[in-house]
């Protein structure tokens, strides 16, 4: 019969293979968030898919038989979580007429793709925008892409050809509607979560134990059943846990003096953005999302080690980064 201890031998051993992997994929980390965010359009749902992407790559390596290249096992993973996660929410759209939009081949610039990205989820199928986003911004050979896909090389270049042209036609499209009043014009907005009043009260409430560095009152805050979720690193589930090992580890960081809680409005979410006070002004040192029920928090959800999310937050805050910040944990 197994005993405790031996599934915590492994735990170890899991964790030491977790931190190998990590530093193999590393220097593909930060494509893999842009290919993300591409897809996703949102920068939750980006690092939402890169943990995902990272989950299923580990878990899944030792049932691979053939020779890996890193990035593109990662995109691949990355794909094909996205690709199933839009069939589920039925949002496949149908081809246009192929003929006519295979009339232009040409590729298309660095520039005329990127000004193309918010066009892509509402204008082509999630196949041909896999296929625009590898192959003309993230430079794969159209084999590359193939593998990706599961496709022919042919029908690669063929969707891409398509899709280059759908996009051309929809910019001269909105070329033509740039010369309509800007009133008439429907503009997209990003729907902005709003906290319910208790919800809101926990939030404060929560602010205010961090800045006066009263573990007690944050503990109080937590549901009996609370998780806590370091993305990228790993998860505590109960209050008690939390208390022992998260919240006393938060408490005990000889930074803690400097820092400061303050909620903030970012990408339609409300989370607690924590600040680092430097002599040249705030830095950005985290970014935490709660979720409650009732009077209580029943998640804590840190993504202190999320470097490329905090980088593009920081950049939305009009602050920097917190500087000699070290973005993983050593076994």
């Amino acid at each position: 019969m197994h005993r405790a201890e031996d599934l915590q031998s492994l735990e170890r051993e899991a964790w030491q293979l977790k931190n190998r992997f990590l530093a193999i994929i590393e220097p593909y980390r930060s494509d893999l968030w842009r290919f993300c965010l591409s897809l996703t359009k949102s920068p939750w749902d980006a690092e939402d898919l890169v943990q995902e992407t990272l989950i299923k790559a580990l878990a899944i390596l030792g049932q691979v038989w053939q020779p890996l290249n890193p990035r593109s096992y990662l995109f691949r993973i990355a794909t094909n979580t996205w690709l199933n996660q839009q069939r589920k929410r039925n949002k496949e759209t149908l081809m246009d007429n192929a003929e006519e939009l295979m009339q232009d081949t040409m590729p298309m610039s660095g520039m005329e793709v990127q000004e193309s990205i918010e066009m892509l989820a509402c204008s082509l199928t999630p196949k041909q925008t896999v296929i625009v986003l590898v192959m003309d911004v993230f430079d794969f050979t159209a084999r590359e892409a193939a593998e990706l896909l599961t496709m022919s090389e042919g029908a690669v270049k063929s969707a891409l050809h398509r899709a280059r042209a759908r996009l051309r036609k929809l910019k001269q499209t909105e070329s033509r509607a740039m010369d309509i009043p800007r009133s008439v014009v429907k503009q997209t907005t990003v729907l902005t979560e709003q906290n319910s009043p208790e919800k809101a009260r926990l939030v404060d409430r929560f602010i205010e134990a961090f800045n006066h560095r009263n573990l007690d009152m944050m503990a109080s805050l937590l549901a009996e059943h609370a998780e806590w979720d370091g993305v990228h690193v790993g998860q505590e589930y109960g209050k008690e846990t939390s208390i022992k090992h998260s919240l006393a580890d938060d408490f005990k960081d000889p930074l803690l003096e400097k820092q400061f809680a303050k909620c903030e409005q970012l990408w339609g979410r409300e989370v607690v953005a924590i600040y680092y006070n430097s002599e040249s002004g705030p830095q950005l040192n985290d970014l935490i999302y709660l979720e409650t029920e009732e009077e209580h928090i029943t998640m804590r959800k840190h993504y202190y080690f999320c470097q490329d999310l905090l980088a593009e937050a920081a950049k939305a805050l009009n602050v920097t980064l917190q500087e000699d910040k070290k973005y993983k944990i050593e076994s």
